[in-house]
């Protein structure tokens, strides 16, 4: 794991990071990469199984591709497995589940905001009960 300096390298190596194509500092698409590198293989199999995962990454997957399609949901996946791979074996780790842990009281802050904003399009305003 020396060859790559961080996990972001390694991504990349595997055709898994994200190449947009810019111009004058504006995206206007992204290109796509094509590989028979085993190992991508072997990581977009393993995101592929995570829509019936109960975890953080198998709601992440739920999730993209739900609202982005399946395709880039396994590339996202993908990429994360692929990153936390890198990281156990360069620093001869564990697998810990709270570094990938969502932060539950951020996401109930961003889904209570968003009612919030959907109920004043509607003319109605919500106030918050303390339980």
């Amino acid at each position: 794991m020396h060859k790559w300096p961080t996990g972001d390298h390694f991504s990349s190596w595997l055709n898994l990071a994200a190449r947009p194509k810019k111009s004058g500092g504006k995206i206007i698409g992204y290109q796509k990469r094509f590989t028979n590198n085993p190992a991508t293989q072997a990581f977009r199999m393993a995101a592929q199984t995570m829509w019936q995962h109960k975890g953080t990454l198998g709601h992440l997957y739920r999730r993209l591709s739900h609202t982005k399609g399946s395709k880039k949901a396994i590339k996202a996946v993908a990429r994360r497995l692929a990153v936390i791979f890198y990281n156990m074996v360069k620093k001869q780790t564990a697998y810990d589940p709270k570094i990938v842990a969502l932060d539950e009281e951020k996401l109930k802050q961003r889904k209570i905001a968003r009612l919030q904003k959907d109920a004043e399009k509607l003319g109605y305003k919500i106030e918050i009960l303390a339980a």
